[in-house]
């Protein structure tokens, strides 16, 4: 029960640390997360970036980008991405993305 507890807390976390860049998480199970925004539609430069990085993470098998929806789908090795600091440390590359797109 803990687990899901802790899970909870950290999809929570995330959703508020996305929500500043209009993302949302929209479906997470342990190796797989789906991540939502109108913003990716709209700026293919800022997603391509984004799944570049995320291509280059350790566990992760694919990110895929759907345009008509704006989702992103990240698949990741769940038996070896088992701390919740490995994908916070995803949705940080997320933000260093972000950043250097902005301050352009």
């Amino acid at each position: 029960m803990l687990g899901k507890i802790t899970e909870m807390i950290f999809v929570k976390n995330i959703e508020k640390k996305l929500k500043k860049y209009d993302i949302k998480m929209v479906h997470f199970v342990p190796g797989r997360i789906r991540l939502q925004s109108s913003r990716w539609i709209k700026n293919g430069d800022l997603i391509e970036r984004i799944i570049d990085e995320l291509n280059t993470q350790p566990f992760v098998f694919s990110v895929n980008f759907t345009e008509i929806t704006g989702s992103v789908v990240i698949t990741y090795d769940a038996n070896h991405v088992t701390e919740n600091h490995e994908l916070e440390s995803w949705f940080q590359i997320l933000e260093q993305v972000y950043t250097t797109e902005f301050l352009q």
